[in-house]
C-alpha cells in the first residue's frame, strides 16, 4: 500500500531527477546520433519523464518546492538532488541524523498541501501577506 508520504518522495525523487537535468543543462539524446541515425526524425527516441509523470507534474512539484521555507528548500536538494546517507545529508545540514527523516515527513505533507493549493489556483503568497 502506498501511503501520501511514499508519493510525495516519489513526486521529489523525479522532480530531483528534472532539477539535476535542468541544472547541467542536459536535454537528452541529441537529433543526430550515430545509433539512431538511419531513425525518422520525428519518432521519440528521446529522454522522458519517470512512468506517471509528465513535464507539468514535476513543474507543479517544482512550484510547491518553492512555496516551502528556505530551510525545507535547501533539505529538499541535499536529499534529492545531492543524496546520500541520512548521516552524510545530516552532516551537510549541520544538524541531528534523526532530525533528517523528521523532517521529510513534515515537508511531504506540506508539499501536498501546496500542490492542492497549486491544482486549486490559490496563491497562497497573496493570502499569507494580506
Amino acid at each position: 500500500m502506498i501511503t501520501m508520504s511514499d508519493y510525495a518522495s516519489y513526486l521529489l525523487c523525479a522532480w530531483g531527477a528534472w532539477a539535476r537535468r535542468q541544472a547541467s543543462g542536459a536535454l537528452g539524446y541529441p537529433r543526430v546520433s550515430p545509433m539512431f541515425r538511419d531513425a525518422p526524425v520525428a519518432t521519440g527516441y528521446a529522454s522522458k519523464p519517470p512512468l506517471g509523470l509528465d513535464v507539468t507534474d514535476v513543474q507543479a512539484t517544482d512550484a510547491a518546492v518553492q512555496r516551502l521555507s528556505a530551510g525545507d528548500r535547501r533539505l529538499c536538494v541535499e536529499v534529492y538532488q545531492h543524496g546520500g546517507t541520512t548521516v552524510e545529508i545530516a552532516a551537510r545540514l549541520g544538524v541531528h541524523r534523526q532530525r533528517v527523516p523528521e523532517r521529510l515527513r513534515r515537508i511531504h505533507h506540506e508539499l501536498l498541501g501546496h500542490l492542492n493549493d497549486i491544482a486549486a489556483g490559490v496563491d497562497t503568497s497573496r493570502s499569507l501577506s494580506a
